[in-house]
């Protein structure tokens, strides 16, 4: 039976649910800054059921425009997959609503653009129009070694911006590899 002061050092505990390494081991200190865990104002209490991540992204869709009038295919290419490319039909605030979801992949990940790579990241329309996930190489790795059992996007696309919105699901524990 929990005593009261544990009932109220529980209650005042953080809720925290990085997707920064494997499930059930330690959080990594730098993760908290110099102090590290001994530096956070109150306890925190481990994740239970699921486990998210989100990554959020805004980009002006003038700035892909001119990446695509500039560049060309080179751009396209480097960034998009071919069924990206036709999905889009060249329209620039299509390709910045993706180019916005695989930042926001990259940020639920945890990786940035370090590690992963943009085509390694696939953001396919299904027949009904909602944007789906499609994770190769790296990012699939890293998707893996999280544990991550879903990915979900949404995309604005907006006159002059589009903004994207990635959620990871961790629901089962992570593979080592």
């Amino acid at each position: 039976m929990q005593s009261d002061k544990q009932r109220e050092q529980e209650s005042q505990a953080l809720l925290f649910t990085p997707l920064v390494g494997q499930v059930g081991e330690p959080l990594p200190n730098w993760l908290f800054g110099p102090a590290g865990v001994a530096g956070l104002p109150a306890p925190l209490l481990a994740p239970q059921g699921v486990n998210i991540a989100v990554g959020i992204d805004i980009i002006e869709v003038e700035r892909v425009r001119r990446a695509v009038e500039r560049h060309g295919e080179r751009f396209l290419r480097r960034v998009f997959t071919e069924q990206e490319v036709q999905q889009c039909r060249s329209k620039a605030a299509r390709l910045a609503g993706r180019f916005a979801a695989k930042e926001a992949i990259c940020k639920a990940l945890g990786t940035g653009l370090h590690g992963v790579s943009w085509r390694e990241m696939e953001i396919v329309q299904l027949r009904s129009g909602r944007p789906s996930v499609r994770l190769h190489a790296r990012a699939k790795q890293r998707a893996d070694l999280l544990g991550l059992s879903a990915f979900d996007v949404s995309i604005a696309d907006l006159a002059q911006f589009s903004l994207a919105v990635a959620v990871a699901v961790q629901t089962a524990p992570s593979h080592r590899t």
